[in-house]
């Protein structure tokens, strides 16, 4: 059973929501919005894995088309660029 609740959002939310269905990251207002409910309750819950977290950048990795090594490579440039500085 589905029920239907009609909720109000800032235009910049909006915008940024239509954007990434225009991206295919979502299918629809209602699938974006199922996602976002899902993941705020698995992290109130304390259950959220790093599956859940994940997901978000897995998406983004496949719309550019980056591969594993292109991944761990910007993530050892920025550490070494973050990295601290000799005392």
């Amino acid at each position: 059973m589905q029920t239907t609740t009609t909720i109000s959002l800032p235009e910049n939310l909006s915008k940024e929501m239509d954007r990434k269905i225009k991206e295919g990251q979502f299918s629809s207002r209602s699938e974006f919005i199922r996602s976002a409910v899902r993941t705020y309750l698995l992290f109130q819950k304390g259950e959220f894995s790093w599956e859940v977290l994940a997901a978000p950048f897995r998406a983004y990795a496949k719309q550019k088309k980056l591969m594993k090594d292109d991944i761990l490579e910007a993530v050892e440039k920025d550490r070494h660029v973050k990295s601290p500085k000799s005392r």
